[in-house]
């Protein structure tokens, strides 16, 4: 494997001495290595056998498989959880490594990068024209300057990963994760690489990159990432999702030829970006609703003002619905609403979810895209999961690759830039069996091909002598 920083590509004295620069004004602003931090782990309160990395813990830090992620948007955990669920189904001993659980300097600088991207996701959704433009381009920049800077950084945070054995297999879905994973002298680093718009700075130099597509890798390759340092795994999918597409698959053709009403998941991003273009939907969907011909399932993860404002918009459209607010109340709804289900919706047409912690609330979508006709998301890494699939509006241009990737397989719609266009194919989903019936047939056939095994195949590599 090479393990020549950024790969033997060079970025010219000007960025060096710039990422440099950068680096020392974060260091004595967060005044970051100025004291040592200790790293401890507690089990996970939602997957038993999983094991959190934090610095206020109980349990010593062993050698075992370790998932490193970073709690910026739901993305990035929603990778990690692709990859534990298959090493805890293994019976693998696991700890999941977030960045931003950890309180110290570091992960403080960290977190205030993070609200800054959150806050111009937000404003380029809400705002579109010249900032949906400028925030679009800037998101698809990702040259080998910036990934000089993140690798900087890297040696900077080797704090957040001190005392966990170097011997032990890492999994990361963040590049920064991995980057600091190989400043630490990690001997086993797997990366896994997020959507489908190849950029220098998704890769970590000295470690083994995971892509999830074969464009992808091309591009990579092309952008001189050393073929030894690359492979192609499949999508990041959760295990329970992947090991029960085909059946999923099946009951969905079954509700289709019972015609069922179509159920349409909405999960809100972890930025909290499409609330403006999800109420739009609503009120232009209201007919399909109130007819009974659609409900909408509207997960609002931990956004508590998303949830109010849907609210107060609901009551003043005169829309009943239904809130789900614990976890317990989430697995007992799922219980009542299986795919197979012979009765006909007796909720409100609106069901809204929302949950008190992160883990909870992006993990809640998993629970029901296993139960839902349609998924309609932004071109997020739920652009990979296998289930039919209406795109709405992107938050950065990087995601339109995303898309592409999807029509590919032939499991997901065009990317609707606008809510009425989103709503005409409600329409169609709702009127039509033809389309949804051929997206189910495409899953069935990617599933088969192994499309989505992207997860179950690092966990094998990261266990490989």
């Amino acid at each position: 494997m090479n393990r020549e920083p950024l790969f033997g590509l060079e970025t010219g004295f000007l960025s060096k001495q710039t990422a440099g620069l950068i680096r020392g004004i974060l260091a004595k602003s967060y005044s970051i290595g100025n004291s040592p931090v200790s790293l401890y782990s507690s089990p996970s309160p939602l997957y038993p056998g999983l094991e959190l990395i934090s610095d206020e813990g109980t349990n010593p830090i062993q050698k075992r498989l370790v998932v490193g992620s970073i709690r910026m948007g739901y993305g990035h955990h929603r990778m990690a959880l692709s990859v534990y669920s298959h090493s805890l189904k293994k019976q693998i001993p696991t700890y999941l490594h977030d960045l931003l659980a950890i309180n110290s300097p570091e992960a403080s600088a960290i977190a205030d990068i993070d609200s800054g991207y959150s806050y111009f996701s937000r404003l380029s959704a809400e705002m579109g024209g010249p900032v949906e433009w400028f925030w679009g381009g800037l998101m698809s920049q990702g040259n080998l300057t910036s990934l000089e800077l993140s690798c900087q950084l890297a040696e900077l945070y080797k704090g957040l990963m001190n005392g966990i054995p170097t011997d032990s297999p890492i999994i990361t879905t963040y590049p920064l994760n991995g980057q600091i994973a190989v400043a630490s002298g990690f001997q086993k680093t797997i990366h896994l690489i997020c959507d489908n718009f190849p950029q220098y700075y998704l890769l970590v130099p000295g470690a083994m990159n995971l892509v999830q597509t074969p464009s992808a890798y091309t591009k990579f390759v092309e952008m001189g990432v050393p073929k030894e340092n690359l492979a192609v795994a499949g999508h990041w999918v959760s295990e329970d999702i992947v090991s029960g597409a085909v059946t999923d698959s099946e009951n969905r053709v079954r509700r289709i030829d019972a015609k069922k009403c179509r159920r349409f998941l909405i999960p809100i991003g972890g930025a909290g970006a499409q609330k403006g273009y999800i109420l739009d939907l609503i009120k232009l969907s209201k007919k399909h609703l109130q007819n009974k011909k659609a409900v909408f399932w509207i997960n609002t993860g931990d956004h508590s003002k998303i949830l109010n404002s849907i609210e107060e918009f609901l009551i003043l459209q005169k829309i009943p619905y239904l809130s789900i607010n614990t976890w317990e109340d989430l697995i007992h709804f799922i219980e009542r609403h299986p795919l197979r289900s012979e009765d006909n919706e007796n909720n409100p047409p609106v069901v809204l979810f929302h949950f008190p912690s992160h883990t909870e609330a992006f993990s809640a979508t998993d629970k029901l895209i296993r139960i839902t006709d349609v998924l309609i998301t932004k071109p997020s890494e739920l652009a990979f999961y296998p289930v039919p699939k209406l795109f709405i509006r992107r938050v950065g241009d990087h995601e339109a690759a995303s898309v592409q990737r999807s029509l590919e397989l032939g499991e997901g719609t065009v990317e609707c830039r606008e809510a009425k266009h989103a709503k005409e194919l409600i329409h169609i989903f709702t009127e039509s069996d033809d389309l949804l019936l051929r997206m189910n047939e495409s899953v069935i056939k990617n599933i088969i091909e192994g499309i989505y095994n992207g997860g179950k195949t690092a966990v094998a590599m990261s266990t490989a002598n």
